[in-house]
């Protein structure tokens, strides 16, 4: 078990006051709640009648977290295979509840704060904090054969965190005496997605919902954006057309042309819809095959990347592709390592189609058999109402009083960032436009950022800490402060994020790489962000399923109330 905590601070909207990184300190937090029972006791609780989501404790132990506080942590399984834990601090808990969700298919327990670096009520033990497994126990987070139970799929597709959240808080009010007064979900990637199925089918389970580079249109994203990275990377032979060795070349290339679009040449580019690089312009003479050029089909491959994944008739079948900028990212993710293992789009995309995405299980299934059509487009989307969150009504969720945190890094080489700004754009459409979404929905877009962190942008920032001020003190965040370090732990450059479509504008004056130096601005393009696609992001798309009367049936989830 490691609680992993992973650079942001807050700010403030035009009616409450602006926030500051850190601001709530020891002296003014929510009063301390001690335990009532012992932490043994709690192995004994019978939680098999908890509604919708029976359990067992397996134990109960005194530890430390890796902060330092100390915590009663309980482990224990939802029925069928839903295994969670919980760590309860027995001497700082503040009355707040964080859930962290988990990577890829999951299939396994481990807490980790994706967006939670310095963030004081974390690290000193305010939170009673759990996670679990998402319903199934795999052999390594990229495992779908748990797919073949169509209870497990529907356990990792929207039911885990709702019943985990839900015992999670029973014990609680076991421990305390009293339940949370202010319930939070922190995840990225998978665990944006279950943030997202939270806030739409959910809404009453969480307070504040961080959300990063969801994976909410899971089954376009997990069938033909990360198929594609693979099959477009792919020769007849199955062997691999664009090599890890050609990314710092063709990284370098794309650097010289489009770093200084937005009139600083800072080494990373802050959005990638301002340049359309050509690969070509890295064409190899002929004959030629070296690390500093491109080959006619490398060429081709990475003008497939940069488009996405289209149908017979050239339409997206994601809203939108590799952006530029995230080349030097691609390395394991599309293109293979250099010691010869298949790249992880590949293994992803192909346990996919086997286990998770066709009605029944088709074990043999490989990405040769995929056809990028609209009729196999259909089919597949037959399974995305179990699976996908791209629901725009956050009507309930906003009634709530929750507040939603949504963040992507520009250069993601595994989940598009475009698909982010699509369902954003669709949430403000649907909830009475920019200003009436951004009192409870913000977007972050970090320039330089891969996949949940990463890449050459600063990566490490601490969304928690404004989300709680904006659940608890209704200051909403208007400036996300990013950090660079390197690997001996020196920080290298900061960097303000701004709600989108807002951008951080050098001020002219000291250095670059210091977030003071920096005014939010306009973008100097304002982007169309309805991006066309075959799919849609539409309300009453989600079903529930279930066993009745000896047969599997789903239907139209209910609405939220």
């Amino acid at each position: 078990m490691a609680l992993a905590v992973l650079v942001v601070a807050g700010g403030a909207q035009a009616a409450p006051p602006t926030a500051a990184a850190g601001q709530i300190t020891a002296a003014d937090g929510p009063a301390v709640v001690l335990p009532r029972i012992d932490c043994a006791a709690l192995a004994g609780q019978d939680l098999s009648g908890t509604p919708d989501a029976p359990a067992v404790i397996g134990s109960a132990t005194e530890t430390t977290s890796p902060s330092g506080w100390p915590a009663c942590e309980v482990k224990g399984t939802v029925a069928p295979q839903i295994q969670f834990d919980v760590l309860l601090p027995t001497e700082t808990w503040r009355q707040r509840y964080l859930q962290t969700g988990c990577s890829a298919f999951c299939g396994s327990v481990d807490f980790f704060a994706d967006a939670a670096d310095g963030c004081v009520p974390l690290d000193r033990g305010d939170f009673a904090v759990a996670t679990n497994n998402q319903g199934h126990v795999g052999v390594s987070g990229f495992d779908a054969t748990f797919g073949a139970d169509p209870q497990l799929r529907v356990d990792f597709g929207y039911r885990a965190d709702h019943v985990v959240a839900l015992v999670a808080k029973r014990l609680i009010t076991l421990y305390y005496g009293q339940g949370p007064r202010w319930s939070y979900f922190d995840g990225c990637s998978q665990g944006g997605h279950e943030g997202l199925t939270e806030a739409q089918r959910y809404p009453h389970d969480f307070d504040g919902i961080i959300a990063g580079a969801p994976a909410s249109l899971f089954t376009s994203l997990i069938v033909w954006s990360t198929g594609w990275h693979a099959t477009a990377n792919t020769d007849a032979q199955g062997r691999p057309i664009l090599t890890a060795a050609k990314l710092p070349a063709l990284h370098a290339a794309v650097l010289r042309e489009c770093d200084a679009r937005d009139g600083l040449a800072d080494g990373q580019i802050d959005d990638p819809r301002a340049c359309r690089f050509d690969p070509g312009r890295l064409r190899c003479p002929a004959g030629a095959d070296t690390p500093d050029c491109l080959t006619d089909a490398q060429v081709e491959a990475v003008r497939k990347l940069y488009d996405g994944p289209r149908d017979e008739r050239g339409r997206l079948m994601y809203p939108g592709g590799e952006p530029v900028g995230s080349e030097a990212n691609w390395a394991r993710w599309v293109t293979p390592t250099t010691g010869g293992a298949p790249a992880v789009a590949e293994g992803n995309a192909t346990n996919a189609l086997r286990y998770l995405v066709f009605p029944s299980v088709r074990p043999t299934m490989t990405l040769r058999d995929l056809r990028y059509d609209s009729a196999t487009f259909r089919e597949v989307d037959k399974q995305a109402g179990i699976y996908d969150a791209v629901n725009p009504d956050l009507t309930a969720f906003r009634a709530a009083g929750g507040k939603l945190l949504l963040w992507h890094g520009w250069a993601d080489q595994a989940i598009s960032p475009y698909g982010t700004i699509a369902y954003y754009h669709a949430v403000t459409q649907r909830m009475g436009g920019t200003d009436a979404t951004r009192r409870f929905a913000r977007l972050f877009l970090l320039p330089g950022v891969g996949h949940c962190g990463g890449g050459e942008g600063p990566d490490a920032f601490d969304a928690l800490t404004p989300a709680v001020d904006w659940v608890e003190k209704g200051v909403a965040p208007d400036r996300l402060v990013a950090t660079k370090r390197q690997d001996d732990d020196t920080v290298v450059r900061t960097r303000p994020v701004h709600p989108y479509p807002a951008v951080a504008r050098y001020d002219g004056s000291g250095s670059t790489d210091e977030a003071a130096n920096f005014v939010p601005a306009p973008p100097p393009v304002r982007y169309r962000d309805d991006i066309a696609w075959l799919g849609s992001f539409r309300s009453g798309y989600e079903q529930t399923c279930g066993w009745r009367d000896g047969r599997w049936v789903c239907a139209p989830a209910p609405r939220p109330r």
